[in-house]
């Protein structure tokens, strides 16, 4: 039976690949094999919204930095979250003006913001974002766009406050400080929590730190709070990597040790995929391995007014 089986998918696997009738088909999909843009569709974020719920994407600020992986829960985890939030709302010193939220994610801040009274506005690119924070903080109103793409005169110097928590190492400086100047209200408040480049690793993203303290006095603006918060957020990253090694990669080696004795054909087929695949597992683990951040990063949540 299980011969069977393996000629059953080794035989699938050929005709998919090289039957006219499913050429156009297999050649749509290689060609668009590159990542599918967010707007279209963010499984990801999903997934995190059923592990945590709370509607919050970022790493968690946890009091205690000294905490051991084993220690942390999801509990604790979603608490941390909590007190991340907590601590980008001591920094607004404008209550009464309207607050800008950029990259909300799935709205947690802004749920949080509303809360207390907030006149609360979300910004975010992505569709998937749009429609849950719709559903679940149906008041809040959120531009649909990117932050450079933002329609500054609709809302020239309108928000007394502007929030980018853990979505400015997406942007480019060009852009931000662009619109920044646009939008931030006369003595408003530009906070940023987010990690920056201190050691050249290979990432993609995340803004230098150095060059962005220059930056910042090239573009007007003065720190008015500067805190390093990278071990408070180390314990997130430290539990994610726990749990990917001893429960993510051990699944993926019991699966594919399971296929090898149950369907040792399908195995030695998909062998070099497999073992791609588990590369690809250790370069993830990697990039949240909290040593490895804390030698190359710094998380800082800073405070900005113009000069």
């Amino acid at each position: 039976m299980g011969r069977l089986r393996a000629s059953w998918v080794v035989k699938d696997i050929l005709v998919r690949t090289l039957a006219p009738s499913h050429a156009l088909a297999w050649l749509g999909r290689w060609r668009g094999s590159g990542p599918i843009p967010t707007v279209r569709g963010n499984t990801q974020l999903n997934l995190y919204s059923r592990i945590l719920p709370g509607d919050f994407l970022h790493y968690g600020y946890f009091d205690d930095p000294a905490i051991e992986a084993e220690a942390v829960s999801l509990k604790a985890v979603q608490r941390a979250q909590i007190r991340y939030a907590e601590k980008i709302l001591e920094l607004i010193d404008a209550p009464d003006a309207p607050v800008l939220d950029v990259g909300c994610g799935m709205g947690g801040l802004l749920g949080l913001l509303e809360g207390r009274g907030h006149d609360a506005f979300g910004l975010t690119p992505d569709r998937f974002q749009i429609d849950h924070i719709g559903g679940a903080y149906p008041d809040v109103p959120v531009l649909h766009c990117t932050f450079e793409d933002m329609p500054t005169a609709d809302h020239r110097s309108r928000f007394g406050t502007v929030i980018h928590s853990e979505s400015l190492q997406y942007m480019k400086p060009d852009g931000v400080f662009r619109v920044m100047k646009e939008i931030l209200a006369p003595g408003g408040t530009w906070v940023v929590a987010d990690y920056f480049r201190v050691g050249d690793g290979g990432e993609r993203s995340g803004w230098f730190w150095e060059r962005f303290v220059s930056q910042v006095s090239q573009h007007g603006y003065r720190f008015t709070h500067q805190e390093d918060i990278t071990g408070n957020v180390l314990p997130t990253l430290a539990f994610a990597h726990l749990l990917g090694n001893r429960i993510g990669l051990s699944a993926y080696d019991f699966a594919c040790d399971k296929l090898k004795a149950k369907a040792p054909a399908v195995h030695y087929v998909m062998e070099n995929v497999a073992e791609r695949g588990r590369e690809a597992v250790l370069k993830n683990l990697d990039v949240i391995d909290p040593e490895r951040f804390s030698s190359l990063k710094r998380y800082m949540l800073l405070a900005l007014k113009a000069a």
